[in-house]
């Protein structure tokens, strides 16, 4: 095959592109190359790449029962194949960057509750802790953004600095900033508060968004976490959106700015449900609030019973 500049421009753009950090969508294992690559099985890999773009590569492990959907991987450069003439050709491979797999002594799995402001997520939370109380309970939010008005107990306060003592430390399961642009906020969970609930033997519950549901799902692996999407009432996003800047401005805790700031989060967020059904065991639209309780109660307690 001969190389025009046009062709080893893709060919060199598209290394480039491929040299991305991304997330684990699904995958397979090829139990008998073809000639010219190495002997014994291939992990090959369906990758979201950080710019959005999708595509499949190597992974790199071994043994596939390492393997989570939802795990972030890391691009390196590896030896793909040699040619019948002896020319080695390399390809950009994946490396899971946060091998968990989820054990049979793992200690348990996490209720977790994802949706944009405004949804109702922490009043179902409430709801929910309080109805199946026995079982569940919430996990406090580490944040360092300021107390306002109708905030409950899902908070623990810090600052800036204690908070990146945390990350430093490694203790946080996951963390986040979400934009604002009135103030830097972070959010985060310790992972001793989780592991403190599975030792009463309870099951933890928490409250994220997309970036700490993918950091979870990294973290504990994505079997560990029964995951419900909650989303406004209304048939399209544009309702969906008009029903939460309904619902934000009727709770009266927010400025118009910080209501702005939310609805534009929001709408990456009802995004994020079509780009990462993966991610979700169950999307649920919360209309009435006692049908989505009695839904999740349901749902919870299936996986308590089994």
């Amino acid at each position: 095959m001969s190389f025009t500049p046009a062709s080893s421009y893709r060919a060199d753009k598209s290394l480039k592109q491929k040299m991305q950090d991304g997330v684990l969508v699904s995958f397979t294992t090829i139990h008998h190359p073809p000639e010219g690559f190495p002997a014994g099985p291939r992990h090959i890999g369906l990758i979201k790449l950080a710019d959005g773009t999708t595509v499949t590569g190597q992974l790199l492990c071994t043994d596939a029962s390492d393997l989570q959907i939802g795990q972030t991987v890391l691009p390196k450069m590896r030896l793909s194949k040699v040619n019948t003439e002896g020319l080695r050709l390399y390809d950009i491979a994946y490396e899971v960057s946060a091998l968990k797999a989820v054990k049979e002594e793992f200690p348990g799995y996490l209720v977790a509750l994802t949706g944009p402001s405004g949804v109702g997520k922490t009043t179902i939370s409430v709801v929910l802790s309080t109805t199946i109380g026995k079982d569940v309970e919430r996990v406090p939010i580490v944040t360092t953004r300021e107390i306002k008005d109708g905030d409950a107990d899902e908070y623990t306060h810090i600052s800036s600095e204690e908070f990146a003592d945390l990350k430093k430390n490694n203790l946080l399961a996951t963390s986040t900033s979400i934009p604002s642009s009135t103030e830097k906020r972070w959010y985060g969970y310790r992972t001793s508060d989780i592991e403190a609930i599975w030792a009463k033997g309870k099951i933890p519950m928490v409250i994220t968004e997309m970036n700490l549901l993918q950091g979870l799902s990294s973290h504990f692996g994505r079997r560990s976490i029964l995951s419900f999407g909650l989303l406004p009432p209304g048939k399209s996003k544009r309702q969906m959106l008009s029903s939460l800047l309904h619902r934000l401005r009727d709770r009266g805790r927010d400025t118009e700015q910080q209501i702005k700031d939310r609805l534009k989060n929001a709408e990456a967020d009802l995004q994020f449900f079509d780009d990462r059904k993966e991610l979700f065991d169950h999307l649920i639209v919360n209309d009435k609030l006692e049908t989505v309780i009695e839904n999740l109660s349901g749902r919870v307690l299936e996986h308590v019973s089994s």
